[in-house]
């Protein structure tokens, strides 16, 4: 019977160290940017979607009566009201951009589109000034109020779009 001394050092693990797993940060790395894609295009990309698909299979076109028809330009107004002055105001309708900067309060923009390009992307950006105040906006198109907010605090951030 042979005696050996004992070993000396660290002792071997028990067991592997348990390792997160990836899938769940993989999973996260591709769902944020199709969520937030989705809430930015979303609506952008199902009006293409309907213009571009006809009927159905199963769907029977069936004539209809004429539309009445809809007005050659339309009225998009901004309007943004408060006490002071804004540090900057920026009114958008498709790629017609409005940027002003000291604005005096309250402030109006009129302007003028066609028809069809009235509801496309319509924003206002009101940045309020260092003093604080709170600035009111909205925008109406042909009279009708689509959207409307408020910002306060110095250099407050107001905006305002129609995604």
């Amino acid at each position: 019977m042979s005696h050996q001394p004992p070993e000396y050092g660290i002792a071997p693990p028990l067991h592997e160290p348990a390792r997160s797993p990836k899938w769940p940060w993989l999973l996260l790395l591709i769902t944020v940017p199709v969520v937030v894609g989705g809430l930015a295009f979303g609506n952008h990309v199902m009006y293409k979607l309907e213009g571009l698909s006809g009927p159905s299979s199963g769907q029977v076109m069936v004539p209809s009566q004429s539309p009445s028809p809809a007005p050659a330009k339309r009225t998009v107004v901004f309007e943004v009201t408060g006490t002071g002055k804004a540090f900057n105001v920026t009114a958008t309708v498709g790629a017609s951009i409005h940027n002003e900067a000291g604005v005096t309060l309250p402030w109006t923009r009129t302007v003028e589109v066609p028809a069809d390009r009235a509801s496309e992307s319509v924003m206002l950006v009101v940045v309020a000034g260092p003093d604080g105040a709170e600035v009111h906006g909205k925008y109406t198109i042909d009279g009708a109020t689509v959207r409307e907010g408020k910002a306060s605090g110095p250099y407050g951030v107001l905006t305002i779009t129609d995604s």
